[in-house]
């Protein structure tokens, strides 16, 4: 059996892990490069594989983040004529979040072709994305499915969005057999609307992701004491709260919350715009799989037949003319809108607007990838460009990392300690700093006694021979 590590390789977008069994190609994710590099480093990045497209014989995908799924339709685009398996929610989430993404590729290519004059095409179109969603298969987690001869596949909640998945594989190879775990995303205990990751108690071999392995997460429960505090002190002082939203599962998980201050009036009743039409589409699809809730949503919101996503002060806005209208917007009120990490969007345009007023507030609640705009707020930098102007960082920032849907520290470790006959530990999905640290900590703190690997881009290893 061979890996090949072909994204989010010492970075945290394009995740893409080639599998090779039994002369098979077995593909784990496809997503795009994000964040850290120009539209045009991004374009090519995205546009040519590690791999040839018309050889991959299946792909196995965790969730339907863009950094894990959204360069799949240019994967088929190039040739790929498998199947692709997921979750049920899974492919409803990216029947919403890959058109969106389309377009996103149709308005890069129109701003290159301006700016460097490129003969270029964008890397995949709605059409494709049709021709992308007819080729998943959903299936429910704890099936035990059979992916080609000589592997199977079983999916377990990995608590990171809905639908989630991290993947156990069992594998025979002549006269040996193998178990290989793929976290995908790792999500949290304890945190809002989804189950607890499952624990999958034994393994072979492990790719985990390592997104926040240096990190330790306030508990949740600090979300609603600290959110109530800066709500009532920016409105207060007369400004407004802009907070970049993740469409899929972040937005959700903070309406949540402001629901919940709302009903007990621990906030005031001041406006809450939602304006991402993606987001407003990826709430019904929320609402079409309430099963996947866990315990506590039932007993706050739908077991006395309310939905979380939908309250008296909450509003959804789809049109562009009512967002433009929220940059004139007299008196204090809360802006959610995408994209999470400020590199596409109308929160760039809420940001342009809002950034210089110091009575404002730019609450992040996500994960913000180097070489971003959203990064730089988080380090406040003094001074930011957008919309290639720059403006002066006068409103307050705050980062609450309660919200991460990410396993931190303390979860990796944990999951690593608790899974059984483990030689190798692959680690993927972080900045350098962070896979060195987990592969450091697995060694150190956990006294691993198998090989921990931290994989070069385009690194190919041999396993279990």
């Amino acid at each position: 059996m061979k890996i090949k590590f072909c994204g989010a390789d010492k970075n945290v977008t394009g995740s893409r892990h080639l599998i090779e069994i039994n002369n098979k190609k077995i593909l784990l994710d496809c997503g795009l490069f994000q964040g850290g590099f120009s539209r045009l480093e991004k374009h090519k990045m995205n546009n040519k594989f590690l791999f040839d497209p018309k050889k991959i014989d299946v792909v196995i995908l965790s969730h339907a983040h863009i950094d894990h799924a959204g360069n799949l339709p240019t994967l088929v685009k190039q040739g790929f004529k498998g199947k692709i398996y997921c979750t049920k929610p899974t492919i409803e989430l990216l029947g919403v979040m890959l058109e969106d993404s389309a377009k996103i590729q149709a308005q890069d290519v129109d701003y290159l072709k301006k700016r460097f004059e490129a003969v270029i095409e964008p890397l995949y179109s709605k059409v494709d994305v049709v021709h992308t969603l007819k080729k998943m298969v959903g299936v429910d987690y704890g099936q035990c499915f059979e992916v080609e001869e000589g592997c199977k596949a079983t999916f377990y909640d990995a608590g990171h969005v809905l639908g989630s998945a991290q993947t156990l594989l069992e594998i025979k190879e002549g006269n040996k057999s193998y178990k290989l775990v793929y976290t995908g995303d790792l999500g949290r205990k304890n945190m809002p609307i989804l189950n607890d990751p499952y624990q999958i108690l034994e393994a072979d071999f492990l790719i985990t992701e390592s997104t926040y392995a240096e990190h330790i997460h306030d508990t949740f429960d600090y979300v609603f004491d600290e959110m109530k505090w800066a709500i009532n002190d920016v409105v207060a002082r007369g400004g407004k709260i802009i907070v970049p939203g993740f469409s899929l599962e972040r937005t959700q998980e903070l309406v949540y919350v402001l629901h919940k201050l709302y009903l007990d009036k621990k906030i005031p009743a001041v406006p809450i715009f939602v304006d991402s039409p993606m987001s407003t589409k990826i709430s019904k699809v929320f609402m079409n799989n309430v099963d996947y809730y866990d315990d506590q949503s039932f007993r706050d919101f739908l077991g006395r037949a309310r939905s979380p996503f939908a309250f008296k002060n909450l509003k959804y806005i789809t049109s562009v003319e009512e967002s433009k209208k929220l940059n004139y917007y007299k008196g204090s009120c809360i802006i959610i809108s995408a994209s999470g990490m400020c590199n596409a969007g109308r929160i760039i345009h809420h940001l342009k607007h809002n950034i210089e007023n110091p009575k404002n507030l730019i609450l992040i609640i996500g994960y913000m990838a180097e070489g971003t705009l959203g990064r730089r707020i988080v380090e406040q930098k003094r001074k930011v460009k957008i919309f290639g102007q720059y403006y002066n960082l006068k409103a307050d920032v705050l980062a609450m990392n309660e919200f991460s849907a990410h396993a931190d520290k303390l979860d990796l470790l944990a999951n690593v300690q608790n899974m059984k006959k483990l030689k190798k530990v692959f680690i993927v999905h972080g900045e350098k700093f962070a896979t060195s640290y987990l592969r450091d900590c697995i060694k150190n703190v956990l006294k691993f006694k198998g090989e921990v690997i931290v994989p070069e881009l385009g690194e190919k290893i041999m396993i279990g021979s």
